[in-house]
């Protein structure tokens, strides 16, 4: 085959070819490296940034973005100001995948500490010490548990009641042993309520969206979200229906601009007196992307009257 090539004095990118070999890469992946390598050190290297000067949109952008990220292609990290919160997004973009060695360097610095010997007795102490509290009631025979009154001042009150003839019957372990509960944004990784505002607005594109819905809506959304993934309850009900809430929370980490413009155009669309719009908007947008796809191509069956 002829490959007719020009000569290169200007507009041309130098790159090396490992990401073309790469097989474990897909076309769009290798397309957007490259790209992404030919663009100045000081290009907007955000979704919204490349979907400015590519066919694809932001969704598709993502995915192959995380896809070279998985590759490691690309190190995306979170940035902080002079005040501690999270700010912008630092993208560093490698010609060749630099797999950073965070499990070797881990146990060098850890290895000091665990080597102290005054670590150690604390926690080899306590659960010899505990272990004949707990087993005294079960080592007692039964005909000895209820006659020997002497001993009732030295066991726990809660132990008395246990009937050893029963041997499902659980034993009652003390409340401060139990583990503590987690807060609400603990189960999507972030530190604070600020952190889990940063991330829908990160996901929902929110200065791209915010030129075209210039109302208080958009802010009654993001709050709205930020409320619910910071909700501590187990289960969240929606539209009468209760779910989980790590699914619940799934759902609407999964929200972006396009789930943003189907809430507002189900909004626009709906001629119904709405009682409880807090709960509406829950529930359209817990539904959003599972419904958004079948939404539109509804549309356009009853546009097209069903037409190719």
């Amino acid at each position: 085959m002829a490959v007719f090539r020009v000569e290169k004095t200007k507009d041309y990118t130098v790159m090396a070819n490992h990401h073309l070999r790469n097989t474990l890469l897909s076309l769009k992946a290798k397309g957007l490296l490259s790209l992404m390598l030919s663009l100045p050190e000081n290009w907007d290297y955000t979704t919204k940034g490349l979907s400015c000067i590519c066919k694809d949109g932001i969704d598709s952008i993502n995915a192959t973005v995380k896809e070279l990220e998985e590759q490691g292609y690309v190190v995306r990290r979170r940035i902080r100001n002079e005040k501690g919160q999270l700010t912008s997004i630092e993208y560093t973009i490698l010609e060749q995948p630099q797999h950073l060695d965070t499990r070797e360097s881990q146990p060098k610095r850890e290895n000091p500490i665990l080597d102290k010997p005054t670590l150690d007795n604390p926690t080899l102490g306590y659960p010899v010490l505990e272990k004949p509290k707990l087993g005294e009631p079960i080592l007692v025979k039964p005909h000895q548990l209820n006659t020997n009154t002497s001993r009732t001042n030295l066991l726990n009150p809660d132990l008395l009641n246990i009937d050893v003839s029963n041997p499902n019957q659980s034993i009652p372990y003390p409340i401060k042993d139990s583990p503590q509960k987690l807060i609400g944004y603990d189960e999507i990784g972030c530190e604070n309520a600020q952190e889990v505002k940063e991330l829908v607005l990160e996901n929902l594109e929110y200065e791209c969206i915010r030129e075209r819905y210039k109302d208080d809506r958009l802010d009654e959304i993001v709050d709205l979200m930020v409320e619910t993934l910071c909700s501590t309850k187990p289960i969240i009900n929606i539209a009468g229906e209760e779910y989980p809430a790590q699914l619940v929370k799934e759902k609407l980490l999964r929200i972006n601009s396009m789930h943003i413009e189907y809430v507002f155009h189900c909004l626009d669309k709906n001629t119904t007196y709405i009682r409880n719009i807090r709960r509406y908007l829950l529930a359209t947008l817990f539904n959003a992307p599972s419904t958004i796809d079948h939404y539109y191509s509804a549309l356009v069956n009853h546009d097209f009257g069903g037409r190719p």
